[in-house]
């Protein structure tokens, strides 16, 4: 008697899963979280070391994905990534668009930081979904997944352009879920609150990145900052069959900053 080797367990098993900005934070996680749970993970960043890593950790521990670089921001380059994807893969079950910039700083904004924050949060997951959504068709049951921003529920004072990218994608994944709901493919968007990534602290002072967490917990009322695997556990939630009667929602992940 001849030996089969299983196939994929878990939540998605079977499922194959695109995520942007894969090399670190959030984005890290869903697909470290997918793959466990037996998606085959397409990763992007434009970081190649770092989407490097996480793809060989996948795969070092029986999982499934693939690497590819590109900054999304640069249309060549987004364009070639989604060729990329299209010529190897029929279908999409999982768009998780999570890439995205914090942009300039209150009103200190030109046309190209203004446009690139624009492009990059705005344009990129718009796009990708139209490129897309041939294959997640194919699919018996779409999920797209944005990632928005507590800040395009209640702004930020230093930071309007990257609040006004993150509103805009809300609307637009409204949007999205009632044009495609009658085809059963649908559409939510997370809203992080502050969470513990590189980016948060890069933005903190060096030196004091530590009371600059703390002070943020002091905010939130479950007194801490998200962890990536937060969002990644709510991504998880919104690619699967757990949610299949969600679509249009839209989910702060926050401890409950906006509760208030």
């Amino acid at each position: 008697m001849s030996e089969t080797t299983p196939g994929p367990t878990g939540l998605l098993a079977g499922k194959t899963a695109l995520v942007t900005a894969a090399a670190s934070g959030m984005g890290r996680a869903g697909a470290r979280l997918f793959a466990a749970q037996g998606a085959h993970v397409i990763a992007v960043d434009v970081n190649p070391a770092g989407i490097k890593a996480v793809v060989e950790e996948i795969n070092g521990k029986g999982g499934s994905a693939e690497a590819h670089v590109a900054d999304l921001g640069d249309q060549q380059a987004l364009d070639e990534f989604l060729t990329a994807v299209k010529s190897s893969h029929e279908v999409l079950d999982v768009l998780y668009n999570h890439v995205g910039v914090t942009g300039p700083v209150a009103l200190e904004y030109d046309l190209a930081s203004w446009t690139r924050c624009l492009t990059v949060n705005t344009w990129v997951p718009m796009y990708v979904t139209q490129q897309m959504l041939p294959l997640l068709r194919k699919s018996a049951a779409g999920s797209i997944i944005y990632t928005a921003s507590t800040a395009g529920l209640t702004g930020v004072a230093g930071l309007p352009t990257y609040a006004a990218s993150k509103g805009a994608v809300i609307q637009f994944m409204k949007s999205v879920a009632l044009l495609l709901a009658p085809e059963g493919i649908r559409a939510n968007a997370i809203c992080p609150g502050a969470t513990d990534t590189a980016a948060l602290r890069s933005d903190a002072q060096e030196g004091v990145i530590d009371q600059t967490i703390d002070a943020i917990a002091a905010t939130v009322p479950m007194g801490r900052v998200g962890q990536p695997e937060d969002i990644a556990t709510v991504a998880l939630f919104l690619a699967t069959d757990a949610s299949k009667y969600m679509t249009g929602t839209v989910i702060p992940v926050d401890g409950g900053a906006t509760a208030r």
